[in-house]
């Protein structure tokens, strides 16, 4: 009977705790089913509560054997004396039986006295036997309980690190303009306009590394001096040349 409480308590402990699991991962697929962690701490604490029991029903069991171990042996101690009563008895029944034939002598002769085995040392020994079982068996059952609340602070454990955000990737560095246009933008920064005019109807300004920029056809332009603007708007336009 007290294994099977211990066996049936460590079930129910680990369903409570593969329960408790399953409600910390889909919380919302487990509360649809009726399922909370009400239910898996009402599990675990009745798995344990079982566990418990079964230890205690088992030091009872061998407390029972043990009182009706000690029970016989007083019996049979009882049964002893009474024959050991019995025989004196008819022992002196017999002395005076012969006192009628047989003159007694002038001296009393001492009877020999038979001492009853003593029983203090055995009761005292199975009083420590009992005694040991029991706390053999609240050891058990305390090494049985300290084992499944190791495995539920593991598993609490394992849950946790398994919910925890993974941290998000590192945005790549946005890679480097060339050289050669940092340089121009630099450039561009240091550059100022010297002159603005109108070329051909055109605006156009002439910057301070003699550069020129004009507005064409397909938007703002630069041109290494005005002689190359002008071949372009020629080029552009041969009716106008």
């Amino acid at each position: 009977m007290s294994k099977l409480m211990i066996i049936l308590g460590i079930i129910v402990a680990a369903a409570g705790a593969v329960l408790g699991a399953l409600i910390y991962v889909s919380p919302g697929e487990m509360q649809v089913r009726g399922l909370t962690f009400d239910v898996a701490a009402i599990l675990l604490v009745g798995g344990l509560g079982l566990v418990g029991l079964g230890g205690v029903i088992a030091a009872m069991e061998k407390t029972t054997v043990a009182t009706r171990d000690l029970r016989a042996w007083l019996a049979g101690q009882d049964n002893g004396q009474v024959a050991v009563v019995t025989a004196a008895a008819a022992t002196t029944a017999a002395s005076e039986l012969a006192v009628e034939t047989i003159t007694p002598p002038t001296f009393t002769v001492p009877t020999p006295v038979v001492e009853p085995p003593s029983s203090v040392s055995k009761l005292e020994a199975m009083v420590q036997e009992s005694r040991l079982g029991t706390d053999r068996a609240v050891a058990e059952t305390r090494e049985t309980i300290a084992a499944i609340d190791k495995a539920n602070s593991e598993l609490k454990q394992a849950l946790g690190s398994v919910s925890e955000p993974e941290p998000e990737p590192e945005a790549a560095p946005a890679p480097e303009a060339p050289v050669v246009e940092a340089t121009e933008e630099a450039e561009d920064t240091q550059l100022f306009v010297v002159e603005e005019r109108l070329i051909r109807g055109r605006p156009a300004r002439v910057l301070s590394d003699g550069t020129v920029e004009a507005e064409t056809d397909d938007g703002w332009m630069r041109f290494e001096n005005l002689e190359h603007l002008e071949e372009y708007l020629d080029a552009m336009s041969p009716g106008q040349a």
